[in-house]
């Protein structure tokens, strides 16, 4: 039984859960590019949900917490 309080509009489902996964690139000459993508999942499907992001726009999570 869901707990899930916030209203929903008809029709509208819920987002799949999935595991994701990050990975940081570190460059010499150009900024760190850290990509995150779902795991588990088909290529097709991991090449169309990803995102990718240069530094600084992301920080190790060590630094926030």
């Amino acid at each position: 039984m869901s707990t899930d309080t916030t209203p929903r509009s008809q029709g509208e489902r819920e987002a799949p859960t999935r595991e994701l996964r990050a990975v940081v690139e570190r460059y010499e000459d150009a900024p760190d590019e850290c990509t995150i993508y779902p795991t588990g999942v088909d290529e097709h499907t991991r090449m169309a949900t990803w995102i990718s992001a240069t530094a600084p726009a992301f920080v190790e999570l060590d630094a926030v917490r």
